[in-house]
């Protein structure tokens, strides 16, 4: 009887079927989220999750926009100047792959204050970035058994060739 029992990868069905695992993050109340207009002195925040994510919600607690994004790049603008220096290309026609969460300074409907929004997407990381002003979050996670380093890195490229579109 062998006692080498494969690993679950991305494909692994029955790991996304599972409850997720518990992961929770949030700003400090003196560590805001930077502001993307900060130039090359500033980078967003990267979170690195041990294990691939089931699911994920976030709340912007902030008065300003959230920027989402799933590559580092992908959380500037096109033409922006990039922390370590460099520039984000512009490589399509829309040019930003961010998605803006409102600001959260008002009640929602909830009855919490921020904005709140789900997503059922797996990722290993996030990079977050306030858009025009500093911002505040508050992130939990649902994580699967496949670890992080089964899971593929998203890039907008690949050794020159394309990789994943619309992730920067």
């Amino acid at each position: 009887m062998s006692s080498n029992h494969p690993k679950a990868g991305p494909n692994s069905v029955p790991a996304y079927q599972m409850s997720g695992i518990p992961y929770v993050t949030s700003s400090a109340s003196k560590t805001e989220v930077p502001n993307s207009g900060g130039g090359a002195n500033v980078k967003p925040i990267h979170i690195k999750f041990p294990y691939v994510t089931k699911h994920f919600t976030i709340r912007n607690t902030g008065a300003s926009e959230l920027r989402l994004a799933f590559s580092f790049t992908g959380s500037y603008d096109p033409g922006a100047t990039v922390k370590g220096g460099g520039t984000v290309p512009v490589t399509n026609d829309f040019g930003r792959n961010y998605f803006l969460i409102p600001t959260g300074s008002g009640v929602g409907t909830t009855g919490f204050n921020g904005e709140i929004q789900n997503f059922d997407i797996r990722c290993k990381e996030l990079y977050l970035f306030g858009n025009g002003g500093t911002t505040g979050f508050s992130l939990i996670a649902g994580l699967t058994t496949i670890s992080e380093s089964e899971f593929p890195i998203f890039t907008g490229s690949v050794e020159g060739s394309t990789g994943f579109e619309g992730v920067g």
